[in-house]
């Protein structure tokens, strides 16, 4: 089986699709990953095809004006839009002519729902297509609101109401792109925004939820919706080939283990005042921390109480960690949970809130901060990491997660579903 998968995104939108590509090639199928320039190395170290995608989101974020979109889109919606229009839609419009060709010669394409116009190729190629999204954002459900909506329950009618409105929003800025490529790349009819975010012409698409079902078990509604709809094969986990620098694991080697802090591509608003609160923080428990900068903005030197480091691999520093404080962005919140480290969410937006309610609602976090939580809260977020209950929390969930063979499980069912597209195409 020739597989591609379509992924835009940051690291947590790409890596999940590389630890299912690497299973699949272990079982013997054929794997190309499509995505932005900035993830070549690391598609290709882990001995995945690489295909280049135009629209490298991450490259973007490097720009000044793809900063000012993304840190502060709210605040200035016209000129983001404008943005928007001038530099990203065609970018987009381009990856649309991209992923045709490439996938041109494979029998199943599993796309992010960033990438486009995956089910109208699929549709045009007549194969198998596979929504694969990082978060439980696309198959509407009475039990909980659309992620990147609320995440205050509506009730039932206006919670399901709520994936309706993010699907048919999802696609309403690039139709025209993706109608135009439509009519004059693939020769079909024009279509309506949103209509084959769950479905392919009157059929339910595939759609696997590469997160763990143990993070719903407590919600039979929830669990029973998912089960006629949707799959979850859980956290996928790829394995490490990098190794810690010298500089990282001789501060590990001076004193006690630190508590991680990361943002990932999360920009913060006042980074000086920030770290000048961790700092204290950190000093008035007796602990040390290593903050990881990624798009935070911060802008400062180490020393004996912090370690600054651009980027290190999430499951290779976590597991050094006494604790952890993260955003709550699905590939982190994963890695934490794993690590089997105590942990605080400090959310931002889309996904991030959910995430940060229902893992402290399920008691594996601590009560979740903001940037603006006071000194004393982080205090009393970092003493609980010393609390054996907590301590024995993490690990209890952690051991839970690594048993549910996740790559395994996505793998199989991306197999089961080629087998019945196949069978009900003879």
């Amino acid at each position: 089986m020739k597989i591609t998968f379509l992924c835009l995104g940051s690291r947590g939108d790409v890596q999940p699709y590389v630890a299912i590509g690497k299973t699949a090639i272990a079982k013997g199928h054929s794997v190309t990953i499509c995505t932005g320039k900035t993830f070549q190395k690391f598609v290709e170290q882990n001995g995945l095809v690489f295909q280049e995608c135009s629209i490298d989101l991450m490259a973007l974020l490097q720009t000044k004006e793809g900063k000012q979109m993304f840190d502060e889109g709210m605040k200035h919606p016209i000129k983001a839009m404008k943005y928007a229009k001038k530099v990203v839609n065609p970018l987009f419009r381009k990856a649309m002519t991209e992923f045709y060709h490439i996938c041109k010669t494979v029998d199943v394409i599993v796309y992010h729902p960033k990438a486009f116009a995956a089910v109208d190729i699929a549709e045009k190629l007549d194969i198998l297509c596979i929504s694969m999204p990082p978060v439980p954002i696309i198959c509407p459900i009475e039990k909980f609101p659309n992620l990147a909506i609320t995440t205050k329950n509506l009730g039932a009618i206006l919670n399901k109401l709520t994936y309706q409105l993010f699907n048919l929003g999802a696609e309403s800025n690039n139709i025209k792109d993706i109608n135009d490529f439509r009519e004059n790349e693939l020769f079909l009819r024009k279509r309506k925004a949103g209509v084959y975010m769950t479905r392919r012409n009157n059929l339910q698409l595939p759609i696997i939820y590469p997160i763990s079902p143990n993070l719903f078990l407590d919600v039979k509604e929830f669990s029973k919706e998912f089960k006629n709809n949707v799959v979850l094969t859980g956290f996928p986990i790829l394995e490490d080939t990098e190794s810690l620098d010298q500089d990282t694991s001789n501060f590990l080697n001076e004193g006690k283990k630190p508590i991680v802090i990361t943002f990932s591509s999360m920009p913060l608003k006042d980074p000086e005042s920030f770290i000048s609160k961790i700092r204290s923080a950190l000093i008035k428990t007796n602990n040390r921390g290593i903050i990881l900068i990624g798009n935070s903005g911060i802008q400062m030197s180490s020393d004996k109480v912090i370690l600054f480091k651009d980027y290190i691999s999430h499951d290779l520093i976590l597991k050094n960690a006494k604790g952890i404080v993260h955003h709550g962005g699905v590939g982190t919140m994963a890695a934490a949970l794993r690590s089997g480290k105590p942990q605080v969410i400090m959310p931002f937006n889309v996904d991030q809130p959910f995430w940060a309610k229902r893992l402290f609602d399920l008691g594996y976090t601590s009560q979740p901060l903001n940037e603006k939580s006071e000194e004393d809260e982080f205090m009393t977020s970092f003493r609980s990491m010393d609390h054996n209950e907590i301590i024995q929390q993490a690990e209890k969930i952690a051991k839970t997660i690594h048993q549910e063979k996740p790559n395994e499980k996505a793998v199989e069912q991306i197999e089961q579903l080629y087998e019945k597209w196949n069978n009900k195409h003879e």
